[in-house]
């Protein structure tokens, strides 16, 4: 089967696909990671909705960003999210990142409305107290909001606070005592935002769980040992399970020892971060080489790259010092420890 894009972006699919076989990297955060891991109510075109499936980095078997737009059709897309976990005494903080071979458009007008590699992030802040989450972030494009349990004592500061936190348990039903945040995560683009954010205007079921506007597809963390394959992008409304793989395991070290950076790599846009606890060039984009307008080729947000703004200097704040970074911009609850708990990052240049 050749499914061709109308938008004029390439094929979508070669069948019969290629399947990567590599495991997935995982470490010691990984049962804390799914029991807080994300339900994502993601917008997927019912056609050309390949393009929308979240997958793994390396779903064409390397660690290279510049040949996966034309590898999409080549090429199982299971569905997959990364996780890292920062720890102090009174909290959790968990990065996660979707990543999308391709921004793509269902019509171009061939100026930057596209952009091979795409990658989006959220975090979940859990209070160790009540094993809950109190605190949602959410980055669409280039710019990131919070989503706060109205009881936990967050608030506004340089920062507002755009909407409540929705918390899902493991059937996915609302709940005050869920562990799974809500999100949703536009179709095209990819940008992630709460999913009781106002601006999305999504209807809410009777059970309060929102409502698709259009197609999509409901992603929930796999169970242990259950299968996971690329879904039909058709299915509009099915659960579809997916896997966990560590950010750090997989990406870390090429990012400390710069083997993963640059031209011929799969991360690049260097912004220097200046924290008390790590200094160091963190990538803004994933590598690409297929135009995207004035701005560059490489357009699609790096896994490290969890801040507020691209237009500051705290590029990957979040993900390196969240415990620091949200009492600079929100006013947080106490108690509120700002001391991480084995910190496993070093500055490049620091001995190891």
């Amino acid at each position: 089967m050749l499914l061709v894009n109308c938008s004029g972006s390439g094929e979508l699919r070669h069948d019969p696909l290629r399947a990567v076989t590599a495991p997935l990297s995982s470490d010691a955060h990984l049962a804390l990671a799914a029991r807080y891991a994300p339900w994502i109510y993601h917008e997927v075109h019912p056609d050309y909705g390949r393009q929308d499936l979240p997958t793994r980095v390396d779903f064409d078997g390397d660690l290279l960003g510049a040949n996966n737009w034309d590898h999409l059709a080549d090429f199982e897309l299971p569905p997959t999210v990364y996780y890292a976990v920062l720890e102090t005494e009174t909290h959790w903080f968990l990065s996660y990142h979707l990543f999308h071979p391709r921004d793509w458009s269902y019509l171009r007008i061939g100026f930057n409305e596209t952009h091979e590699n795409d990658g989006e992030n959220l975090q979940v802040v859990v209070s160790k107290a009540s094993g809950r989450p109190v605190l949602l972030f959410t980055q669409a494009h280039f710019f990131g909001a919070v989503h706060a349990d109205p009881d936990a004592g967050f608030r506004a500061g340089e920062e507002s606070l755009r909407a409540p936190l929705l918390t899902l348990d493991a059937r996915g039903v609302p709940s005050p005592a869920g562990t799974h945040a809500g999100v949703f995560v536009e179709g095209y683009g990819h940008g992630i935002y709460g999913a009781l954010d106002p601006s999305l205007e999504l209807e809410v079921g009777a059970d309060g769980s929102p409502r698709f506007p259009g197609a999509g597809l409901v992603f929930r963390p796999a169970a242990p040992g259950e299968a996971v394959a690329e879904p039909d992008p058709s299915a509009s409304g099915a659960v579809v399970p997916y896997r966990l793989a560590s950010t750090e395991a997989t990406l870390w070290p090429g990012l400390a020892d710069g083997s993963l950076i640059g031209e011929g790599g799969l991360l690049d846009g260097p912004s220097r971060l200046e924290r008390e606890v790590i200094q160091l060039d963190v990538p803004r984009f994933y590598e690409a080489d297929r135009f995207s307008g004035l701005f560059g080729s490489d357009r699609g947000i790096s896994p490290f790259a969890v801040c507020f703004s691209f237009w500051s200097d705290q590029i990957g704040a979040l993900y390196f010092d969240p415990a620091n970074r949200y009492p600079e911009v929100l006013g947080v609850p106490e108690p509120w420890s700002r001391t991480y708990v084995a910190y496993p990052y070093r500055s490049p240049s620091a001995p190891r």
